[in-house]
């Protein structure tokens, strides 16, 4: 009899316990407000002001690779040149405008690595930039629409559709830049 009624207290605890739970779970959630999710990407995406920003990084990309490819074609003119004069040339003469060769191609790849690099940065920078002001959209946004939580979409595990807030975002976004 003792055992059944120590199965009996301990079920019975549990289920205090378990409605203890629900009710403050349900509180906390009452107490919560709203809540809000935000897909930073997909707002820099969609955007004018994040498709006008692409669209300006991308001509310079490709103005950047005109200038690259200039630059190959002439290290490959330079290249056939010396092959077609070589066999005419003293090996001293041979030597000297190899390495002149060499040297414009070392110095071409330092190019191509800085170009890279500054276009990286400045690819860095612009997005920081964009992102910056779309998080102040989104606190603007919070505020006036009474969010207590906002979070962005890539560090959740799942966020319903029904608190996806990112078209409400570029929209506001979209307004603010004109």
């Amino acid at each position: 009899m003792s055992v059944q009624r120590a199965r009996y207290k301990w079920l019975m605890g549990f289920g205090v316990v378990c409605v203890l739970s629900v009710a403050v779970a349900a509180a906390g959630a009452a107490q919560m407000g709203k809540v809000g999710v935000v897909d930073i990407q997909q707002v820099l995406n969609q955007s004018q002001r994040g498709i006008g920003f692409k669209q300006k990084l991308e001509q310079e990309r490709t103005s950047r690779q005109r200038e690259l490819d200039a630059k190959q074609q002439e290290l490959t003119t330079l290249q056939a040149e010396f092959e077609k004069q070589a066999p005419l040339l003293s090996e001293a003469a041979k030597r000297e405008k190899q390495e002149a060769l060499q040297r414009r191609v070392r110095d071409a790849r330092r190019m191509v690595e800085d170009v890279n690099r500054d276009f990286e940065k400045k690819v860095r920078d612009a997005e920081a930039e964009v992102t910056r002001e779309i998080l102040v959209v989104v606190q603007e946004l919070g505020k006036d629409q009474g969010y207590a939580m906002i979070m962005e979409r890539s560090t959740l595990l799942f966020a319903g559709q029904a608190v996806d807030i990112t078209p409400e975002v570029v929209k506001r976004y979209d307004g603010k830049q004109k």
